[in-house]
């Protein structure tokens, strides 16, 4: 099976080797639990070693606010940037304007970069809007479909607890599901990460402490 490296410290030795590719994969969490930065250090760690990289947001948020915040990490490089090897969409006006073209606008963005890697960041207020729309599951269906058909490792972030994990039509169909939480354990949070899913790789199994610092993410596997 070919694999791509994770770029976060201690997750490549927890997936047997890192992302298995192609895949998709569904990071689930709480707010703060870490979603977006350990996907988006996944990205510069691939552009360090020439991939494409594709950030998809969801929010409404400028890409200058977005990269505002990632550049307090030590993974942030304005090069790839710049040199459009790593690019940063925003859907937000899509979703307002033409919720109908949503998957469409994805599906054409991804074709005119072809990236190596994509993130989708995060898929709940689009999940939401479609599912008030009745168009949820067929737009989830067509999107998972489409991106299995990719040579591309894809991160799909949502906002998810494990009380959510057996109702998630996202955990059901991506090949990866990994889990990150702040439980409170004796009067202190701990951020942990947790691997349920990954298809055709063996895998650690358990919550492994999670680390968040000015380098980035980083899994201290053994450290509950």
């Amino acid at each position: 099976m070919k694999r791509r490296s994770s770029g976060i410290p201690g997750l490549d030795g927890m997936l047997g080797g890192g992302f298995p590719n192609p895949s998709t994969i569904l990071l689930g969490g709480a707010p703060g639990t870490g979603k977006t930065t350990l996907a988006v250090q996944s990205l510069f760690h691939g552009a360090k070693n020439g991939e494409n990289g594709l950030y998809i947001t969801a929010i409404s948020e400028p890409a200058w606010l977005v990269q505002n915040f990632l550049s307090s990490f030590e993974f942030y490089d304005r090069e790839p940037i710049e040199k459009e090897i790593i690019n940063f969409i925003d859907l937000g006006q899509t979703m307002m304007k033409r919720p109908d073209m949503i998957l469409e606008t994805i599906m054409k963005t991804i074709e005119k970069y072809n990236p190596d890697r994509v993130v989708i960041d995060p898929i709940t207020p689009i999940r939401d809007l479609l599912q008030w729309r009745g168009e949820m599951r067929e737009f989830m269906h067509q999107l998972f479909a489409y991106l299995k058909g990719l040579n591309t490792v894809s991160i799909i972030t949502a906002e998810l607890s494990y009380d959510d994990i057996s109702s998630s039509l996202e955990g059901y169909m991506a090949d990866g599901l990994i889990i990150l939480s702040y439980p409170e354990v004796n009067g202190v949070r701990r951020k942990l990460l947790e691997i349920l899913k990954m298809r055709g790789t063996d895998h650690t199994t358990g919550r492994q402490l999670l680390e968040i610092s000015k380098n980035g993410v980083a899994v201290q596997p053994g450290l509950r």
